[in-house]
């Protein structure tokens, strides 16, 4: 099933009749209630967006009434975009909100009590220079408590990066740790969440050939990691998830992806239609930025890699991460001189096999669930596994 949640022009809020993006649904285990995280805005260029929440029921209504906007499009500071993009979870050891927004150059970390007053703010990551949010996990006990993990798009958002977030309750002791690349495919990826139950996933929006689109970078389930350094070692390939969703043309263009489960219990894939963004609007010359919030109904399949035919990444360098290519009947790696292909059945196994690869595009059957490419010198490969 495929639902609207926020239409803005039919909205009683004069603050979003513009547009409403990067839904996420927090919810606030000490009072069982749910809050629909969002980006909002009425100027007409769609640069203005501020931070609000609404509560949101187990039938995916919103209670307009009791909107409340947490973060102006002036704050922290004055930028030309502003507060582009939010994401959020409650701590309820301290009764208090996280939500982390991209403002201009920066990603922001702000912490609300419990009735979303602001008690304090700091930058995350300085200069990130992105559109996309900053979405968070946080690990929990034992072995890394008060730690979390984050994803952004890298430098040129041609993939994605990894960070642990360390001491994510403790703004004066707050760092984070970069990890690196952890993914790249497609031109542009912008907008993304991610999930570390059942596995760890990344669902991101994709300038396509002529559309915005959906994608996801699959990885291990934790139990295959056995420790949070091993993250640093591994590579995920991206499937497009497009097809196992019931989304048609109507929708122009498609992005801002949430997966939850929240408030009712069932899997669901919250996330915005572009629907005026392919041509220019005639008061402003400019194209349109009138976004909606949208949610279908999924199936938990989308976290299966066997359902999406074949996983894909690039890679540039001497030697790559452990790429995941779990299920993989076929390996065809292009690279553009001779190279090692090393496989392992299990990422920490001191075992390890390896096949030398040539020149052009060469298939590996029946691979093991991680392989890595290294090199004397530097190389360029398509990496493409086969489901």
């Amino acid at each position: 099933m495929i639902k609207p949640i926020i239409l803005p022009q039919k909205s009683p809020i004069s603050d979003i009749k513009g547009g409403v993006g990067t839904p996420y649904v927090i919810y606030d285990a000490k009072r069982d209630k749910h809050w629909l995280l969002f980006t909002g805005w009425s100027d007409l260029t769609g640069l203005k967006r501020e931070g609000f929440v609404a509560p949101i029921d187990n039938s995916l209504n919103i209670d307009f009434a009791n909107v409340k906007k947490i973060l102006p499009s002036d704050f922290p500071v004055k930028v030309n975009y502003s507060n582009n993009a939010v994401r959020g979870f409650y701590n309820e050891a301290r009764d208090e909100f996280y939500v982390t927004s991209t403002h201009g150059d920066d990603a922001y970390l702000f912490i609300f009590d419990s009735e979303w007053k602001l008690r304090n703010y700091k930058i995350l990551i300085k200069d990130l220079k992105k559109d996309s949010g900053v979405p968070i996990r946080p690990t929990g006990a034992y072995r890394y408590m008060h730690d979390a993990f984050a994803v952004t798009p890298n430098a040129d958002s041609s993939g994605i990066k990894l960070y642990m977030i360390k001491n994510i309750d403790d703004l004066e002791k707050i760092t984070v740790d970069d990890f690196g690349e952890i993914g790249i495919w497609a031109r542009a990826n912008d907008v993304l969440d991610l999930t570390l139950i059942p596995r760890i996933q990344i669902f991101v929006e994709i300038d396509t050939l002529s559309k915005w689109m959906l994608q996801t970078f699959i990885g291990p389930s934790l139990d295959e990691v056995s420790e949070a350094d091993d993250l640093r070692k591994i590579g995920l390939l991206q499937g497009s998830i497009m097809p196992l969703l019931g989304l048609d043309d109507s929708f122009v263009q498609i992005g801002h992806p949430h997966y939850t489960t929240e408030p009712d219990g069932r899997p669901k894939l919250f996330f915005a239609s572009f629907r005026d963004t392919y041509t220019t609007r005639l008061d402003t010359g400019k194209e349109g930025y009138t976004h909606e919030i949208w949610v279908e109904y999924i199936d938990v399949s989308i976290f299966d890699p066997r359902k999406y035919g074949e996983l894909r990444g690039k890679f540039k360098g001497k030697e790559s991460k452990w790429y995941y290519v779990p299920s993989a009947n076929k390996l065809a790696i292009s690279v553009n001189s001779e190279v090692e292909l090393q496989m392992k059945a299990s990422l920490n196994d001191d075992i390890m096999d390896s096949v030398k690869l040539r020149r052009g595009v060469n298939i590996i059957n029946n691979p093991p669930t991680w392989i890595r490419l290294s090199a004397e010198s530097d190389i360029i490969a398509t990496i493409k596994a086969i489901m």
